[in-house]
């Protein structure tokens, strides 16, 4: 506690709220449960931050419900032709993304990639279709390819989002991004979609930049990303990114 503090009391008509409610049967243990759920939450980041730090991106499993729908629609429309689209959410947390795409696309085979087992827990707990698998691991294997790739809300970071500092290079280091993207990148057929926004980063400052086309620019609920740090890990002031779409282009020659 800091000099001069005192803890927080409850007191007045707050504090008779809490006996009462706490006088109900199911709300000590509910409290308790939800405690454990939080307290077991936490110590899976915390463990990450150490064991997983060079591979880690945005830490905590946070995601909704179709999250993105104007830009799950627009890929499952630009993919209607392919009876079978392969598709991996990169990040998938607790698999709503996943599920998301299913709810479109049913024939396609999702692969959802976290390191976080306890999402990835929950997103099989959730998801019955034998068509989607969720793994434990950083990157596709190497063999693997895919028709679109999904890596929304992945490239950021709550520090950054919070104190805006001056360079990222302590919390989220460009170089991590673009390692991550080019394994992604290897890992996308020639013409598939890569959908990458809510990022702290941006393709075009990258080495593969030429290789990619803006497919989509942000479509209504998908905002602009507006807090960016360039090749040298220096925040970019006054610049945003409205592109969330991209397709691979054919290599040259």
């Amino acid at each position: 506690m800091l000099p001069g503090k005192r803890p927080f009391l409850m007191t007045g008509p707050l504090s008779r709220l809490r006996q009462l409610a706490l006088r109900i049967p199911f709300v000590r243990p509910l409290g308790h449960r939800l405690l454990a759920v939080v307290s077991a939450d936490r110590r899976v980041v915390a463990h990450l931050r150490v064991s997983a730090a060079d591979q880690l991106l945005q830490p905590w499993p946070t995601t909704s419900e179709d999250r993105y729908p104007r830009l799950f629609d627009a890929v499952a429309l630009r993919l209607r032709d392919r009876a079978a689209p392969r598709i991996l959410s990169f990040g998938c947390a607790s698999g709503e993304e996943v599920r998301a795409l299913r709810a479109r696309m049913p024939e396609a085979a999702i692969l959802g990639l976290d390191l976080n087992p306890r999402a990835l827990a929950k997103a099989r707990a959730a998801d019955p279709s034998p068509r989607s698998e969720y793994r434990l691991a950083s990157a596709p294997r190497p063999e693997e390819r895919f028709d679109a790739i999904f890596a929304m809300a992945v490239f950021r970071h709550g520090a950054l989002k919070r104190d805006r500092p001056e360079s990222c290079a302590a919390i989220m280091p460009f170089s991590r991004f673009e390692a991550a993207l080019c394994r992604l990148d290897a890992a996308l057929e020639e013409g598939g979609l890569l959908a990458m926004g809510n990022a702290h980063f941006r393709l075009s400052d990258t080495g593969l930049a030429d290789r990619y086309a803006v497919e989509l620019r942000s479509p209504g609920q998908e905002p602009a990303s507006a807090l960016l740090y360039g090749p040298d890990d220096r925040r970019l002031d006054g610049v945003r990114e409205s592109a969330v779409l991209f397709r691979k282009l054919p290599e040259a020659g």
